[in-house]
């Protein structure tokens, strides 16, 4: 009898251990996770294209052999600090310039993350992002194609560097093992009332047109 209650109390014990610890059952853990992973439908992301370079957002605090700032790939931005050393390579506009430094000095970094990524797009295309998710380490994208107003300058057969930042409604780490993104050509549904540009033109651009990095939304292509 003695050895049964020894054996039920150690039971207790234990289980209230886990529950201190935030083991499967425990309300926190699972809070801590919704936190951590989720799913905006309307992300708050710039666009930013490059048509005289292959990089858009560079380094500024490190340097290649040949002096020249390092290209930013993809990368989760976790701190004013980190936010402080991005900026814009030669051949983005000034207006860009000036926007990727309020949209990084806007974040909220106790509780945002700013996720980085490179891509490229057709001159003649933009990308409309429908969702972007994340959870530790990972963060990925939905998106489509669909061609540019035809006052807006481009040049048919060429592609042009892209940047997307997003700014995410989470306080991540600075760890990104994986990223992706997914998506199709053209897009299902559109606002715009054209259809083609000229396969052989350079549509020369409007000052009234909407810049790209107007756009709310975005995606960008593998």
């Amino acid at each position: 009898m003695a050895s049964t209650r020894r054996a039920l109390l150690g039971s207790l014990s234990v289980g209230a251990l886990a529950g201190c610890l935030g083991g499967a059952g425990d309300p926190t853990s699972e809070s801590v996770q919704r936190q951590v992973s989720g799913t905006e439908t309307d992300p708050t992301v710039l666009k930013l294209r490059n048509p005289d370079g292959e990089r858009v957002l560079v380094d500024g605090s490190e340097t290649d052999d040949e002096g020249e700032p390092i290209s930013v790939g993809r990368e989760l931005v976790t701190s004013a600090e980190r936010a402080d050393d991005l900026t814009v390579a030669g051949g983005v506009s000034d207006a860009d310039r000036s926007r990727v430094r309020s949209f990084l000095d806007e974040a909220d970094y106790d509780a945002e993350t700013v996720y980085v990524a490179r891509a490229g797009v057709e001159s003649c295309q933009r990308l409309d992002i429908h969702s972007v998710s994340w959870e530790p380490g990972h963060v990925e994208y939905e998106y489509c194609r669909e061609l540019r107003p035809p006052d807006e300058a481009c040049e048919a057969g060429t592609r042009v560097a892209l940047a997307l930042i997003f700014r995410l409604p989470v306080a991540l780490d600075g760890r990104l093992t994986g990223s992706g993104a997914s998506g199709r050509t053209p897009c299902r549904t559109t606002g715009t009332d054209y259809a083609v540009i000229d396969a052989n033109a350079t549509v020369p651009g409007n000052e009234t047109a909407l810049d790209e990095s107007d756009d709310r939304s975005g995606g960008d292509s593998p």
